[in-house]
């Protein structure tokens, strides 16, 4: 069975979300992009809020806005309570694996772990190809999971390609956690089954609207949690 990650910009958001019906709470800013990261004060705002049962991840931007020492400095403890954090590579450029790899060596993540983010128009977002990205995951034991999401939000995920499900695959082969994103609806949630996702991930889909930048909307994640707990995933 598949479960139910909002996306949240505050603790009110994060409160409305847990009560709703979400199983995974995510922070992040979506005015600051897909990946958008939020200050760490509203991370831990968002901490003590929900109870401890609720995973929570954060997002963290893109590599490029961390590449040559770039990025906030983080206070000790930021990511106390924090179980995920996730990172896009949009425009990353041809070292990314390296600077990856050193931003996980600078940061304080201690019992956090990786989420590979793999953008579905990763042409367009000129990152990795999700090959190249799943590969680095396998090989890496910081990272438990990735994220299918979209980079131009004002465009959906397209995934009922059937090249997605050997890819799929491998992910499941390789004991990783899969979370799918990119301006879900109900309709489109119900085509992703053949994929088997651990997670199913929206912001849009759960606001007033559906506008992401609106505020989250307790019946919109009632319905859509009904959705997800009802997603055949075969075993």
């Amino acid at each position: 069975m598949a479960e139910l990650l909002v996306s949240v910009r505050s603790a009110d958001e994060a409160k409305k979300a847990a009560a709703a019906g979400a199983s995974v709470i995510d922070v992040k800013e979506p005015d600051e992009g897909s990946l958008g990261r939020a200050a760490v004060a509203i991370w831990r705002d968002v901490r003590r809020s929900v109870s401890a049962r609720f995973p929570l991840s954060v997002a963290l931007g893109e590599l490029t806005e961390w590449q040559d020492g770039q990025g906030p400095a983080l206070p000790l403890g930021a990511f106390d309570g924090v179980a995920y954090c996730k990172l896009g590579l949009a425009h990353a450029g041809p070292d990314w694996r390296d600077d990856w790899r050193a931003l996980r060596d600078r940061i304080p993540t201690r019992r956090c772990r990786w989420i590979a983010v793999v953008y579905a128009d990763w042409e367009t977002a000129g990152a990795p190809s999700p090959d190249e990205i799943l590969d680095l995951a396998i090989a890496t034991p910081a990272i438990v999971g990735v994220l299918v999401d979209t980079f131009d939000k004002s465009q959906p995920a397209r995934l009922d390609d059937a090249g997605w499900l050997p890819w799929a695959q491998r992910v499941r082969v390789a004991h990783l956690k899969l979370a799918i994103a990119g301006g879900l609806t109900p309709e489109t949630i119900q085509d992703l089954a053949a994929l088997e996702p651990d997670l199913i991930a929206v912001r849009g889909a759960a606001c007033e609207d559906g506008d992401r930048r609106a505020d989250i909307d307790e019946r919109r994640v009632s319905e859509l949690a009904a959705i997800v707990r009802g997603l055949f995933v075969p075993s």
